[in-house]
């Protein structure tokens, strides 16, 4: 499954915590522009979740993450206006 992670900041910092994570596994994939990565994601046999919300839950753990404005997404997913 792909995701979407989109930051104006810290996104080599981004890249490595999402990588370094073991279930899900997170594969950097491409840049879609200057602040939007996409990751695929892939879960342990038997195991299953939503990868963007534990994306943005791993970012949100971080020092810097509770005032770093993150978007995680399904890719194809649209953001409706929500809570960021």
């Amino acid at each position: 499954m792909l995701v979407n992670i989109s930051s104006p900041m810290k996104r080599d910092e981004i890249k490595a915590i999402l990588e370094a994570n073991e279930n899900p596994k997170y594969t950097f994939v491409k840049m879609l522009n200057a602040m939007e990565m996409q990751f695929e994601a892939t879960y342990a046999e038997g195991t299953d979740g939503n990868p963007a919300d534990l994306a943005k839950k791993l970012i949100k753990q971080q020092p810097w993450g509770a005032v770093l404005m993150v978007r995680a997404l399904i890719d194809g997913q649209k953001f409706t206006g929500g809570k960021i």
